[in-house]
């Protein structure tokens, strides 16, 4: 039996990598019932899926900074406040390491938890030769963090098993996007006779923890596929933090209906001892999609450093204060001032 859910849940995408997410989201049967949208991109907008669109007007012949976007989105607040008011839960997703992912991820969440919502963020992290926007990510993702009630990181190098080798830059970035939203949407399931969900209170608990929730996936057809796709899951993880720092862990597994309950208990009970600790806390899913192929998503948390840390270097010379491109200081507890929604 699943956890009682809160009747409002509401996921915004912001710039292309969030919206493409959730406009993919939107197409699954989740416990999601509002989509919204933001971004600098009209065409962006015009692509999107169901859901409400917000469109931050900007000069075409200026180059966008996370500072300028968040300039141009100072007169869009209460448009935003209005889409997430009543909400109960709000799961606010972004690429981080462009302009406007960046430089809006935080001020929404900021938004969003004055208006009283439990807030998540969603942050996909830059390719590992995306050099470029490691700055911008790891500020915004430290701003986001202390935005949010807990974030949930994806590394998008992690999440490219399905793309071919000779991949186009789409393609790479579509396998990712596809990897994602394959996960996340099993963590926000809704039950039906094909599925066993968690439950999103379940994944709340998991989430709102000290630190940072990371995001591992990994599919297996060999004959002990569950059990390898779980380890190379947990090798994800540790490729971006110290996997035995996990305080709290769901396993999500999807894919064969033979899969036996046997199986599953054998699989979930491994966990502790591929993270090397004992103490994890373990919940689990499973989604009988029917595919032979067998996925493993593991969601775990209580990570206090992680890779990206090293992102922004300047933060341990600033401490709570962040810089970003515009040489703009702010403390990394607030962005612009936010008015709650009553």
């Amino acid at each position: 039996m699943t956890d009682q859910i809160p009747a409002d849940v509401v996921a915004v995408g912001i710039g292309s990598a969030g919206g493409r997410i959730v406009s993919l989201l939107s197409k699954e049967s989740l416990l999601v019932n509002k989509f919204v949208y933001i971004s600098c991109d009209r065409i962006e907008l015009d692509a999107a899926a169901q859901g409400e669109r917000i469109l931050i007007e900007s000069p075409v012949d200026q180059k966008l900074s996370p500072a300028k976007v968040r300039g141009l989105a100072l007169g869009a607040q209460r448009e935003i406040r209005r889409s997430i008011e009543g909400a109960r839960i709000v799961f606010v997703i972004a690429g981080l390491g462009g302009a406007t992912g960046s430089g809006l991820a935080p001020m929404v969440a900021g938004i969003s938890q004055a208006c009283g919502a439990v807030t998540v963020g969603v942050a996909v992290m830059p390719f590992e030769y995306e050099k470029r926007l490691r700055f911008y990510a790891g500020v915004s993702l430290r701003r986001l963090r202390a935005a949010a009630r807990g974030v949930i990181v994806i590394d998008n190098d992690t999440l490219l098993n399905s793309a071919p080798g000779q991949s186009t830059l789409m393609d790479i970035y579509d396998a990712a996007n596809r990897e994602a939203v394959k996960t996340l949407s099993s963590l926000l399931a809704e039950s039906s006779e094909s599925s066993f969900p968690v439950g999103l209170n379940k994944v709340l608990g998991a989430v709102l923890q000290d630190g940072y929730a990371l995001l591992g996936v990994s599919s297996s057809n060999s004959t002990d596929k569950a059990e390898e796709a779980l380890a190379k899951a947990v090798v994800s993880i540790g490729k971006v933090a110290s996997a035995k720092e996990a305080n709290h862990a769901i396993v999500i597994l999807t894919g064969d209906t033979s899969m036996s309950a046997k199986e599953v208990g054998l699989t979930v009970g491994r966990l502790a001892s591929m993270l090397d600790n004992q103490l994890v806390d373990v919940e689990y899913g499973v989604n009988y999609s029917g595919s032979a192929q067998l996925q493993v998503g593991l969601l775990a948390s209580g990570f206090k450093s992680t890779k990206y840390d090293d992102f922004d270097p300047i933060s341990k010379i600033l401490g709570d204060r962040v810089i970003d491109g515009e040489m703009d200081f702010a403390l990394s507890e607030g962005l612009e001032p936010l008015q709650s929604c009553d």
